[in-house]
């Protein structure tokens, strides 16, 4: 299984989104929160604090989990994904866009939830209405 970290980053009622890459090995084009895999044997808020600087350079501080959403992404049962979901505190920096996204934007539910998502999105924001 493979261990996914996302970042909640808001600014009041808006959340920093990011467009994959058309070359991205999973959901490309699909927008998606900031964050990434775990290095092996990593600390989890280490690695949402390394995952959210690389493709923002924001220095965060991870609050808590706000989630856990599983999901099989080739439909077999053999390529599960973790993704969590942690609350962050902007600490310090500026946006900037990674090569890892094509765009980024700051989005209200309502409108991220009407674009092109990853999947884990709409039951967290069931879970977070």
């Amino acid at each position: 299984m493979k261990l996914i970290q996302k970042a909640i980053i808001k600014m009041g009622d808006k959340y920093l989104i990011g467009l994959r890459s058309p070359n991205a090995k999973y959901f490309p084009q699909h927008w998606d929160l900031p964050g990434g895999k775990l290095e092996p044997n990593e600390d989890p808020f280490l690695g949402i604090k390394r995952e959210v600087k690389e493709e923002t350079d924001l220095e965060v501080k991870p609050l808590k989990v706000l989630g856990v959403y599983e999901f099989d992404l080739d439909g077999q049962g053999e390529n599960t994904h973790r993704f969590t979901i942690y609350a962050v505190e902007i600490i310090s920096g500026t946006v900037k866009l990674s090569s890892e996204h094509t765009e980024q934007s700051w989005a209200t539910k309502d409108e991220i939830l009407k674009l092109k998502i990853e999947p884990y999105f709409v039951p967290f924001f069931e879970e977070h209405p």
